[in-house]
């Protein structure tokens, strides 16, 4: 055989990869050829062994792929996934994918690309069956609960994938549901450096593993307190804002886009009780250039009560009827277009993130609130790699949010609704829920067991 037919002819093939001579540098050459028809042509090592190892791992590759899409990036695919917004497993009702909802696509898009991070040029076909490159991508997390969020949206992509043709069938069940989690790769670490003045809390025997007790809930004191700091970011609604909340439930989103076509202190030809109507929340993903509402939690609209005078003797229903006329006047002038009752220094919506810390966070400091400061050491992607960052952050120890408690307390301990009835006005939708944060508590358990035996 002459020296030109050595070069032209492979040594040996593993199935699509053919093993040449070596060349002038002492290597040996792997040629195959890819899905989508182009060439493939790599170095195979010094020796035959090596050769061989490194062209039966291609030919491993070569034998999942299931036509030229599989040479698609996982960049690409993922992107094409985000960009269809649409769930790859059938809905339980309609038997049919279902596009997400705005913040379930945002969770998805973050998850995927945090896998992403270093691995976004490999190519769909890459996806091994021992899971080594699925497990990599998944453990990009600083805890468990981001792990698991990995896994979650890495199990929907491989599901979407599949059914596309850009990976195969085997390599779509590579992450069955209970398999082993990989821990955190990207370890995340918070120290308390300043601890609020807090009493201790103690559960009950019997409480519910959900409940909410009184304690758990701001005090009449602490609402009023916040009140009056927040009237000095917001002199016409701040001292209001936090009444409304601990005693309407209405949910941050749903109570910062209300007009003053919303409220209805004198009551209307739907519900004759004072209250206001609950038909929208802000966008938690809304642009400023859009519409920033959309439908509240689990879709379902509501009324919630407007108390004559709030838990703390706020005359919670006489200055809504003030802020209402307050919000036509300045509809009026211009300075608030929508009437809103809760508007921004400009007239438009508040954003959550902005309002948090520039106003909340500081009015609860300054009212007293519990507020615990700790330094986190955690990783962030730079382009390259993943660098160590170090940041102190403020966390209230009661958030907004738990004034939404308090008015479920009001709820079930002062005007004993019943189950139903609080699901109606405080918009949840799963019974469960309720019933073991308001209602299931360890007192009546206790009193019924110390009642059997008097």
């Amino acid at each position: 055989m002459t020296q030109t037919q050595k070069r032209t002819l492979p040594l040996e093939s593993i199935g699509k990869v053919n093993i040449f001579d070596r060349c002038s540098k002492g290597y040996f050459r792997l040629k195959w050829t890819e899905p989508d028809g182009t060439r493939g042509d790599t170095s195979g090592g010094p020796t035959m062994q090596t050769a061989r190892a490194k062209a039966t791992q291609i030919n491993a590759r070569l034998d999942l792929a299931v036509g030229p899409l599989a040479m698609t990036s996982l960049r690409d695919a993922v992107d094409l996934l985000i960009t269809e917004g649409r769930s790859p497993y059938p809905h339980k009702r309609t038997n049919k994918p279902e596009l997400w909802k705005p913040a379930q696509r945002n969770n998805m898009r973050k998850a995927l690309n945090r896998c992403l991070y270093g691995h976004a040029g490999l190519r769909c076909m890459d996806i091994d069956l021992e899971r080594q490159v699925i497990d990599t991508m998944r453990a990009q997390g600083g805890t468990y609960n981001m792990v698991r969020q990995n896994t979650s949206a890495m199990r929907a992509f491989l599901t979407w994938a599949g059914k596309r043709k850009y990976i195969s069938y085997r390599q779509a069940e590579v992450l069955p549901r209970g398999a082993l989690a990989p821990d955190p790769a990207l370890s995340r670490v918070s120290r308390i450096v300043e601890r609020a003045d807090s009493p201790a809390r103690s559960r009950h025997s019997g409480d519910a593993y959900m409940f909410v007790r009184d304690e758990d809930a701001p005090s009449a004191v602490q609402v009023r307190a916040l009140g009056s700091a927040l009237a000095d970011s917001f002199p016409l609604w701040g001292a209001m804002a936090p009444e409304l909340a601990a005693n309407g439930g209405p949910r941050w989103g749903e109570q910062f886009q209300l007009t003053a076509d919303d409220a209805h202190p004198d009551g209307c030809d739907e519900d004759p009780s004072a209250h206001i109507h609950i038909h929208w929340q802000i966008n938690p993903n809304g642009k400023a250039d859009e519409d920033r509402r959309c439908l509240p939690k689990g879709n379902s609209v509501r009324r919630i009560p407007l108390a004559r005078e709030s838990f703390t003797g706020y005359p919670l229903r006489d200055e809504m009827r003030k802020r209402v006329d307050q919000a036509r006047h300045e509809q009026a002038a211009g300075t608030n277009p929508e009437a809103l009752l809760f508007p921004a220094e400009n007239g438009g919506m508040l954003w959550h993130t902005s309002f948090n810390a520039d106003h909340l966070l500081p009015a609860m400091e300054k009212a007293g609130w519990p507020i615990d400061v700790y330094e986190d050491t955690w990783h962030q992607w730079d382009g390259e790699k993943f660098v160590e960052r170090v940041s102190r952050r403020r966390d209230a120890r009661l958030t907004w949010h738990s004034l939404r408690h308090r008015f479920a307390r009001i709820c079930v301990d002062q005007k004993k609704l019943s189950e139903s009835a609080l699901m109606a006005a405080g918009g949840w939708t799963n019974i469960a829920t309720v019933q073991n944060r308001y209602y299931r508590s360890g007192d009546d358990a206790n009193n019924q067991a110390t009642a059997a035996f008097d």
